[in-house]
C-alpha cells in the first residue's frame, strides 16, 4: 500500500519524455505469396516495441477454378497460418505447428458472442451478408478479402511484461508459413483451390522514453548479473490418424511447465477432410445443427467432432487427468471450461450454443495442470517433465450408449455428430507449456522451455 495521498499521485506516477507511435514494418523479400510460402518480417531494431498492438494486414485472393462446383472460404484469417515462428538472432523461441487448428480450437473455447461479432469486421469471411453467417460459397471465380489479424498465440500474444527493448535482444524475425490450398473446402476432388497475398504490411507500436531512468534502470541490473526474465506461452502440437475413437495417441513433452492439455479430433472421411487426409477436396462442408447465428457452415478442415469418442482423459506418467472419466458430452464440457477459468463465469464465451455444436461443430477437450489466479500474474506452476521426457497419451473410447443411434436427424437434442459407429479420425494434442527468455548484458540470450 502507498503511503503517499493519491491527491498526489499525478505527481508521482508521471513518465516524463514519454513518446508512442504506431510504425510500418516492410516483409521480407516478395511482398505478394501464395499458399504454402513463408512471409518473414523483423521487428524494428533497438526500440521498445509493444508487441500486443502487433498487426498484419494483408489482400487476401481466394481462387477456384477447374469445376462447375462449389468450395467454401474458411470462416476466420487466421486459417491461412500454418506455422509460426519466432527467431531471436537466429535462436528459436516458438515454432508452433498446426497453428490455424489451435488458432481455432483456443476460439471455439472462449470467444464471446461479442468478440465473435466484432471478429467479422477484420477477420471473418462473413462479411457479404450470407445469411446466418454461412461460409461464401464460390464457383469457377475469384474473390478478394481485405483482413488485419492483430490475435497471435505463443511469444507474440502472451510475453509479459509485452512491451520488448528490441536493442537488449538483436535481430527478432517472425517467420510465418501459409497454409495450403486445402483450408478451402470443397465438394469435388477436380476442382483447383488456393489464394494469393497481396498489400501486405506489418505495424506496431514503439515507445520512448527519452528522460533516461528507463536505460539507467536496465543497465544497472545487467551489470549486477541478474537476467532479465520473459515468461510466455509455447505450444507443442502432436497427431495420429485412427480408424475409430478407440485410441491412445502417445506423445512426449519436455518443459518446466506443461500447463494445459488439448485435444481434438476430426473426421478422415466424408463428412470430415477426406479418406486420405486432406488432399482430397471431397468433404462437404458440415451445418452447425442447430444453426449457429454467426457459423451456419463450418469448412471441414476447422471443423471439430467427438468421431463418436467418449471417455477422454489425458495420461502423463501413471496419472490419469481427470482422474475418471465420463460417456457425457456434458462432462467434457465442464472439464474444459474449467480448464480455461471460465466455469461459473457469466462474462465467459465460447462458440457451442448447443451441446450438439460441441460435439459435432467445435469439440475440445482441455484439462488444466497450472495455478489459475485471479490477475494477470505468471506463475510457473504446471508439471515438470525435465530430465527425462515424461511418457503421455490422450485417450478414448467408442460411445456405448445405443440411445445415439438415432442421431440429429431423429433427435437434435442428442450429442451425437453422425450414428454410433467407427469413424476414421485423427487426433491432435496441444501441449500448452510456460517458456522463460532470458535476457543478459551484451545481447546474450537463454530459452528455457
Amino acid at each position: 500500500m502507498s503511503v503517499y495521498p493519491r491527491n498526489l499521485s499525478n505527481f508521482l506516477n508521471r513518465l516524463s519524455g514519454y513518446n508512442k507511435n504506431n510504425v510500418k514494418m516492410n516483409v521480407l523479400g516478395n511482398l505478394d505469396a501464395k499458399q504454402t510460402d513463408t512471409v518473414q518480417v523483423d521487428l524494428p531494431t533497438n526500440s521498445i516495441v509493444d508487441l500486443s498492438s502487433l498487426a498484419w494486414a494483408f489482400r487476401l485472393e481466394y481462387k477456384a477454378s477447374g469445376q462447375a462446383h462449389n468450395v467454401d472460404l474458411p470462416i476466420n484469417a487466421e486459417s491461412i497460418i500454418s506455422r509460426l515462428a519466432v527467431e531471436v538472432n537466429g535462436q528459436t523461441l516458438v515454432n508452433i505447428s498446426n497453428y490455424n487448428v489451435l488458432f481455432h480450437a483456443l476460439l471455439y473455447t472462449t470467444a464471446t458472442e461479442d468478440y465473435q461479432r466484432q471478429r467479422k469486421t477484420a477477420q471473418g469471411n462473413t462479411m457479404r451478408g450470407i445469411a446466418n453467417g454461412s461460409s461464401e460459397r464460390l464457383q469457377n471465380v475469384a474473390t478478394h478479402r481485405d483482413h488485419v489479424i492483430d490475435t497471435w498465440l505463443g511469444f507474440l500474444g502472451s510475453a509479459k511484461p509485452h512491451f520488448i527493448d528490441t536493442s537488449l535482444l538483436g535481430n527478432v524475425r517472425i517467420t510465418i508459413t501459409l497454409a495450403s490450398g486445402e483450408i478451402i473446402g470443397g465438394d469435388n476432388a477436380a476442382n483447383a483451390r488456393g489464394f494469393a497475398l497481396t498489400d501486405q504490411k506489418f505495424s506496431i507500436d514503439v515507445v520512448s522514453i527519452s528522460d533516461g531512468i528507463y536505460d539507467a534502470m536496465v543497465d544497472q541490473m545487467l551489470a549486477s548479473g541478474a537476467p532479465i526474465e520473459i515468461p510466455f506461452k509455447n505450444y507443442f502440437t502432436f497427431s495420429q490418424n485412427n480408424p475409430s475413437m478407440i485410441q491412445i495417441t502417445p506423445f512426449h513433452v519436455a518443459s518446466q511447465s506443461v500447463d494445459r492439455l488439448w485435444g481434438i479430433a476430426r473426421a478422415r472421411d466424408a463428412h470430415g477432410i477426406g479418406t486420405a487426409g486432406y488432399s482430397e477436396a471431397t468433404a462437404q462442408r458440415i451445418a452447425t445443427a442447430p444453426a449457429h447465428n454467426l457459423i451456419a457452415y463450418n469448412p471441414p478442415f476447422f471443423n471439430l467432432e467427438t468421431c463418436n469418442g467418449s471417455d477422454f482423459q489425458f495420461q502423463i506418467n501413471n496419472t490419469m487427468y481427470p482422474q475418471w472419466s465420463s460417456d457425457m458430452a456434458q462432462d467434457w464440457w465442464q472439464k474444459t471450461k474449467l480448464a480455461v477459468g471460465d466455469q461459473g463465469n457469466m462474462l465467459a464465451g465460447s462458440y457451442p450454443q448447443a451441446i450438439s455444436q460441441y460435439t459435432k461443430n467445435f469439440f475440445v477437450f482441455a484439462v488444466s495442470l497450472e495455478h489459475r489466479t485471479d490477475g494477470d500474474e505468471r506463475f510457473v506452476s504446471g508439471i515438470d517433465t525435465r530430465g527425462a521426457a515424461a511418457s503421455c497419451y490422450f485417450s478414448s473410447k467408442q460411445h456405448p450408449g445405443t440411445d445415439w443411434n438415432t442421431g440429429l436427424a431423429g433427435n437434435p437434442g442428442l450429442p451425437l455428430n453422425r450414428n454410433a459407429q467407427a469413424v476414421a479420425n485423427q487426433t491432435t494434442v496441444f501441449a500448452e507449456c510456460t517458456s522463460l527468455l532470458r535476457v543478459m548484458a551484451n545481447k546474450v540470450i537463454e530459452v528455457v522451455q
